[in-house]
């Protein structure tokens, strides 16, 4: 066998070895970033159950008539503040027509095309 052929089957075993290296190490680093990963996902996972627990929770009817109670001040309404639908001209006044009241024409006069 002829030196040149030697050398070159000594240096494609030494990019062999290192390239095994390589690729075991490689494989580790990657083995450990998935683990990572996979921890971020479980720590997800139970973040978003912790919040559809919570959601449940304050969605409930009875939660959310304690908070407007406490924190709004709102309670359910009496009857004297129930009117009818023919009594809201007289409360809140006539509906406005917007056409007319871009035009600065009371709603009662009609427009001239």
């Amino acid at each position: 066998m002829s030196r040149r052929a030697f050398i070159l089957g000594l240096a494609i075993v030494a990019l062999l070895v290192f390239s095994l290296y390589r690729a075991k190490y490689g494989a580790k680093d990657t083995a450990a970033e998935l683990m990572s990963v996979e921890a971020q996902i479980e720590d997800a996972e139970h973040e978003k159950a912790m919040l559809e627990t919570e959601l449940s929770h304050m969605s409930r009817r009875e939660w959310i008539e304690e908070y407007a109670r406490n924190e709004l001040g709102m309670a359910p309404p009496q009857p004297e503040q129930m009117v009818g639908e023919g009594d809201l001209d007289s409360l809140v006044g006539k509906p406005v027509d917007p056409i007319a009241a871009e035009a600065d024409v009371p709603a009662d006069e009609e427009v001239p095309e």
